[in-house]
């Protein structure tokens, strides 16, 4: 399966970053940034959750010293945070690394990309989350409170980023369109008739890349700071 017709060379080989921390949810975001003509280097460093030092370096291991990405696409969801644990089952040392530490770890991983995109004067910074962050859900109130502070934080960091050409947005998305980790989970559940408007979930390949594919190009420079909701229809939220 390629790209569409409308995304197909979209980046003309633009560089393209993808950055993943603990469970796998880019899987076929890579490939589909590859159909739109971009050269893409995916990460899966640990290093990216450690100090800024440790970030600078996974960093200059992914791209090299001085290289600037067009497009960087992020999720940041270490095994502490996704575990589907009770909140009675947590403590203190298990919420802030559920909870607290990926918001930290965000704050460090943005910092290490502006000092590259913003002297370049251009580029897109993409989140990717599961978007039960947005309604809740049995056992996932680490994930939750986590995607939150990181989504606030992305808000934030686009407006102060903006005028620099550099922007920042999330994009949520269907849980079990991301990871089967998810199968698993007890999430929360509409009652009406339309579960899913488009009756289907989103491709992450020809669908999800697409959406950042378009973010980095000429058309989409103009959206920042956006949650876009790539689930389907499932929930009619911000």
């Amino acid at each position: 399966m390629t790209a569409s017709a409308s995304t197909h060379g979209a980046l003309d080989g633009a560089l393209a970053l993808v950055v993943e921390l603990g469970l796998p949810l880019l899987s076929g975001v890579g490939e589909g940034l590859r159909d739109a003509g971009a050269e893409v280097v995916t990460s899966r460093d640990p290093r990216w959750a450690g100090s800024r030092e440790d970030v600078d370096a996974a960093l200059a291991a992914a791209l090299g010293p001085d290289r600037a990405p067009a497009l960087v696409v992020l999720s940041l969801l270490g095994d502490e945070t996704t575990a589907l644990r009770l909140l009675s089952d947590l403590d203190l040392q298990a919420w802030r690394a559920g909870a607290a530490d990926p918001i930290r770890i965000a704050m460090r991983v943005l910092a290490a990309l502006g000092a590259r995109m913003k002297p370049a004067g251009r580029g897109t910074i993409l989140f990717l989350a599961p978007s039960l962050s947005l309604v809740g859900g049995s056992g996932m109130v680490a994930l939750s409170t986590a995607l939150e502070g990181q989504r606030g934080l992305m808000k934030s960091i686009a407006r102060q980023w903006g005028a620099t050409g550099v922007t920042v947005n999330w994009a949520a998305a269907a849980p079990r369109a991301l990871s089967p980790h998810f199968d698993a989970a007890d999430l929360a559940a509409k009652g009406d008739a339309v579960p899913i408007a488009l009756g289907r979930r989103p491709d992450a390949r020809t669908e999800i890349a697409a959406l950042a594919a378009w973010l980095a190009s000429p058309s989409g420079r103009g959206v920042t700071g956006a949650t876009l909701m790539v689930d389907g229809g499932e929930w009619m939220v911000p």
